[in-house]
């Protein structure tokens, strides 16, 4: 039987970059607040050990990630086939603990461009009806770039974002994303230091006619404070990020960023290894009334909120509402419905290409966001309805780090194992570089 608590006024589930950064915007109203985080607290003074740069431990087995053996998602490709559970990560890592994702994420920090809040007006008024497939569910956010610009901005200078801006108050500056929407002022920090492969790209673009620059990164190019007062040190290049806490506090996150501005507040309170089972509802059904939740003794709680915030990702909070019988379950054959509709995820494709073997490119010193990337095909820019598809993507050349286990390429033709393979992997590893492209993803009724 489950044990009630005291009311509080706002109840947060998840404590990741959403969970954390609405509780400190709530803090200064005095309300009181509770976050409840599945996870444990990994702490950030932890990834200064040498052990940080276990690449079995973080990398592979991924210590900071959901335990799918645990708790994981089924997966079906269409309506006909059984869904299978996921027993294996691949680029889709959902954090687990205190930071969520925003703890091992690399740091690659984008705004959306104009098109990708209002795709729908702007194919529309370009291409009419006709382009949008019958089966394709393509809408507009209902918010303006315009609208959240100040909010990016904001977000940008909590991170120590590193980056040059090609666009400021409509004028493009050279080094920049001459296609990315106006901006009210330059990024808080410079740009990180090149790679040898994203010097390479950015060459060769260039030679294109193409119009190549650093993405922003919440890696600190060097030391700074930022305005909240949290101080980054300037990253090392280690090489181990992205998957990975930052040794050296200069990747922004949850718990580097957020948390200690909350720590200091009286009126939050932080529980960790809390798993919340079900949302609970008044008589009506239209409003949250609290939720219960298991602490990490296997306890039974009912925490009531005058408000409920679903901060997970987007998948757990499905599931919870689910569980919970809020709102109408999204039915791919009526098409009727909201919840879990409409859910997309990255496309990618990607080459790897060897370079001059004259010119070593160190691929073992890079950041979890220090990318050479070019826009020239983002539907900002490119006439795509007369391709026949709707969208665009960006193409990237991204040195994160050469490490040991993960790196290991070798010229065409090498043999899986043996001399000859170790004897081509040494030959490669100092001469080739990753390409690739993410593009556009699309939510249809299946």
């Amino acid at each position: 039987m489950a044990t009630t608590l005291k009311p509080v006024d706002v109840l947060i589930v998840g404590f990741g970059w959403t969970g954390s950064l609405m509780a400190n915007e709530l803090a200064s109203t005095g309300l009181s607040i509770v976050a409840l985080e599945r996870g444990d607290m990994k702490r950030a003074d932890g990834f200064y050990d040498p052990r940080s740069h276990d690449e079995l431990k973080y990398a592979r087995r991924m210590e900071l990630m959901q335990d799918l053996s645990r708790e994981t998602i089924t997966f079906r490709n269409n309506a006909k086939q059984q869904a299978l559970p996921m027993r294996q990560h691949g680029s889709f890592t959902i954090g687990e603990g205190v930071g969520g994702s925003g703890l091992h994420w690399g740091g690659v920090l984008w705004r959306l461009m104009p098109w990708d809040h209002q795709a729908r007006s702007v194919t529309l008024s370009r291409y009419g009806e006709k382009v949008v497939p019958e089966n394709m569910f393509l809408q507009d956010w209902g918010v303006s770039y315009a609208d959240l610009e100040p909010h990016y901005d904001r977000f940008e200078y909590m991170c120590a974002t590193s980056g040059k801006a090609g666009n400021i108050g409509g004028a493009v500056h050279a080094g920049g994303n001459p296609f990315e929407g106006p901006r009210n002022r330059e990024y808080p920090l410079p740009p990180l230091t090149m790679s040898g492969a994203g010097t390479l790209f950015m060459q060769g673009a260039e030679r294109l006619g193409l119009h190549p620059f650093p993405a922003p990164a919440a890696n600190a190019s060097r030391a700074w404070v930022n305005p909240d007062g949290i101080a980054y040190g300037p990253c090392r290049y280690c090489g181990f990020c992205e998957g990975f806490g930052c040794e050296s506090a200069a990747k922004a996150g949850p718990q580097h960023t957020v948390l200690p501005l909350l720590e200091k507040a009286k009126n939050f309170e932080l529980r960790i290894k809390s798993r919340v089972l079900k949302v609970h509802l008044d008589s009506s059904g239209k409003r949250a009334t609290g939720v219960t939740y298991l602490d990490a003794q296997g306890r039974e709680f009912e925490q009531p909120a005058s408000l409920v915030i679903l901060a997970s990702y987007v998948l757990a909070n499905v599931h919870l509402m689910l569980l919970s019988d809020i709102g109408k379950r999204y039915d791919p054959v009526s098409g009727q419905g909201v919840v879990g509709r409409s859910y997309t995820y990255q496309i990618r494709s990607g080459a790897s290409v060897m370079v001059d073997p004259s010119r070593p490119l160190n691929p073992f010193m890079g950041t979890g966001a220090l990318q050479a990337v070019l826009d020239d095909y983002y539907p900002e820019v490119h006439d795509y309805g007369k391709h026949e598809f709707i969208g665009g993507g960006t193409i990237q050349c991204a040195t994160n780090g050469g490490r040991p286990i993960e790196f290991r390429p070798t010229p065409p033709g090498t043999p899986p194992w043996g001399t000859a393979w170790k004897r081509g992997m040494v030959q490669a590893y100092q001469h080739t570089l990753g390409l690739r492209n993410q593009s556009t993803g699309m939510a249809y009724r299946a």
